[in-house]
């Protein structure tokens, strides 16, 4: 009969021990569930795809000017390019064999197609240069951003200005002036 106690004390632990383990694990935060803002994320997400950064940290409205800057870029390298083959064609074509120009180049002298043709080069390199800068600007974007991401903008944000009497102890005399507040 000794045994039965124990036995029913045994169970009684267990099921209550059981019961507060469980309560006190729904009822306590874990790391896990708190999210962390990483500008470092951030950075890398748009190194990897442009504008993921800018999505990352629910800047949602700069992924559309990212696109279309880049596809603007895009456009402008294949098109100076397709000019630059063209004339550099041309002007091959006119400088070894002056006397039979390409069709379609017949009016062009060996200077105009000369300077055409570095126009072109001229406008796609700026293209590729331009697309650097933005692949760039994104990245930096994105990283800011990232670090802005928790900043605090109250409403409260003023700048107050009025008008103000002040004692000079020099002279014994007051002035008038205007002071000037901020409020952060």
């Amino acid at each position: 009969m000794m045994k039965l106690p124990k036995f029913i004390l045994i169970s009684f632990l267990f099921l209550f021990a059981s019961n507060i383990a469980l309560a006190q694990e729904s009822d306590s935060l874990s790391v896990d569930s708190v999210k962390i803002h990483s500008p470092k994320k951030a950075m890398w997400l748009s190194v990897a795809l442009p504008g993921a950064g800018q999505f990352y940290n629910r800047k949602y409205w700069k992924m559309p000017i990212i696109y279309v800057a880049g596809a603007a870029l895009v456009y402008s390298f294949v098109s100076h390019n397709a000019g630059y083959t063209k004339f550099k064609a041309a002007y091959e074509q006119i400088y070894y064999h002056p006397n039979e120009p390409l069709p379609g180049f017949e009016l062009y002298s060996k200077a105009q197609l000369k300077d055409y043709k570095d126009q072109h080069r001229r406008y796609r390199d700026m293209s590729v240069i331009g697309f650097g800068l933005l692949y760039v600007l994104n990245i930096v974007d994105a990283t800011v951003d990232g670090y802005l991401f928790d900043y605090d903008v109250s409403d409260d944000l003023t700048l107050r200005i009025e008008p103000v009497i002040m004692n000079n102890n020099y002279t014994f005399s007051q002035q008038f002036g205007v002071k000037c507040s901020f409020k952060f």
